[in-house]
């Protein structure tokens, strides 16, 4: 599950501890072959999405699907075994809930869904929930409806964005043509010591742009920790930027993509002809 830090990043909308609770309390009502699905078993999964909480549920086409108040109970053609079960409880696997999420979320959520699957978890292990390579694989095999749109998703995606919002800066850097950036890069001082790992860094220019979350406000060791590593970034010649919540606001987006087209000292260009559309979606829940 995602940390209590990175949860208070998110939207009021990103609802997993309710989710969470609401799918354990139907669990005992699934039957053989149904899982949870949808948003229910991104959220499930860890994604960060702007969801609602409503409960999904997909079962094979051969059996009617789940009914009641508490449920949304769906059908498909498309052949599933489980996926994995996070929290011990089944869902489908993560293609299958991102192809049923293809029109029910709008393109910059289905990016932030597929960071958040791909990204290799912390520990000794590692492993991504899927790599990247497995997704395309996987998303190549299956015809549906909206497929294109994940594939794009896909596209779009890279490894190592770590919370909803290191995903959404990088998302409209992208947007605006700004695509080169390495995410999370270890930065060292001229002796070689370590300074610490930052959201997006451009090392022919020495720029940084970094989330400023609530997290780093809230608490005080990281606050000063954050303070002493852009401190030292900076002795090297890098310059930072610092962006937060509010910059991604619905209004806001078009002056963030200026300014980071500005720090970083490119001029704004549009995304490949068969992004562009996605790109120019509404951020708004269907």
């Amino acid at each position: 599950m995602y940390r209590v830090a990175e949860e208070i990043e998110t939207p009021s909308r990103f609802v997993e501890a309710r989710v969470l609770q609401a799918a354990r309390d139907y669990a005992p009502l699934l039957r053989s072959g149904e899982a949870f699905s949808h948003t229910t078993a991104l959220l499930l999964y860890g994604a960060p999405i702007d969801a609602t909480d409503a409960l999904h549920t997909t079962t094979h086409w051969s059996q009617s699907p789940a009914r009641g108040a508490a449920v949304r109970g769906h059908r498909t053609r498309i052949p599933f075994g489980p996926g994995a079960a996070p929290h011990g409880l089944i869902c489908v696997p993560p293609e299958l809930a991102l192809v049923q999420c293809a029109r029910l979320l709008p393109f910059r959520e289905l990016v932030v869904a597929i960071d958040a699957l791909i990204l290799p978890q912390r520990g000794p292990r590692g492993r991504a929930i899927v790599s990247r390579e497995d997704l395309a694989i996987r998303l190549r095999e299956i015809s549906a409806p909206g497929i294109d749109r994940v594939r794009a998703a896909l596209e779009v995606s890279r490894v190592g964005a770590e919370s909803r919002y290191e995903t959404l800066m990088r998302f409209e850097a992208a947007r605006a043509g700004i695509d080169h950036l390495e995410l999370q890069g270890d930065l060292f001082d001229e002796q070689g010591m370590w300074i610490g790992r930052f959201d997006l860094v451009d090392r022919v220019t020495r720029k940084i742009a970094e989330f400023d979350g609530e997290q780093h406000r809230l608490d005080r060791r990281q606050y000063l920790k954050d303070l002493r590593r852009l401190e030292l970034v900076r002795t090297v010649d890098f310059d930072v930027l610092r962006l937060h919540a509010e910059n991604f606001a619905p209004g806001e987006l078009a002056a963030t993509r200026l300014r980071l087209c500005s720090f970083f000292e490119v001029h704004p260009r549009s995304p490949a002809p068969h992004l562009a559309r996605y790109f120019a979606e509404s951020t708004d829940l269907r």
